[in-house]
């Protein structure tokens, strides 16, 4: 798991307002139980700083650990929020949904055409 820095937060801030627009805003995610996020997109960190101090899960460090942290297990809580690249989301939604979470929402957003806004909740 990683910790976004004051400085990265600062270099997405500008593109946060967009992120949180679609479908839930930051009260919804300081209900969560995890967020997920990708630190090389200045959107998708912003993101992950609305959230507060919830447990955050890098798909940046995940990548570089074969996903060691999603393969052994998603924190018990009420949703996962996340926002991250279609091809990442495909492979988060398979392992999350064998790990007993359902789709709640997804919708694309941002600047980016490949950027996806999506939550899970445990079934």
């Amino acid at each position: 798991m990683s910790r976004v820095s004051r400085r990265a937060v600062l270099k997405g801030g500008a593109l946060a307002t967009t992120t949180l627009a679609v479908p839930a805003g930051a009260a919804v995610l300081r209900q969560s139980g995890l967020v997920v996020f990708d630190s090389h997109i200045a959107e998708s960190r912003a993101f992950a700083a609305a959230a507060g101090h919830l447990p955050a899960l890098d798909i940046a460090e995940e990548h570089r650990t074969r996903f060691a942290a999603l393969r052994a297990g998603v924190p018990r809580g009420k949703t996962v929020e996340g926002l991250t690249l279609w091809s990442d989301w495909v492979a988060l939604r398979s392992e999350l949904e064998t790990q007993g979470w359902r789709l709640v929402a997804e919708a694309r957003t941002g600047r980016r055409q490949d950027l996806f806004r999506w939550t899970m909740r445990r079934a």
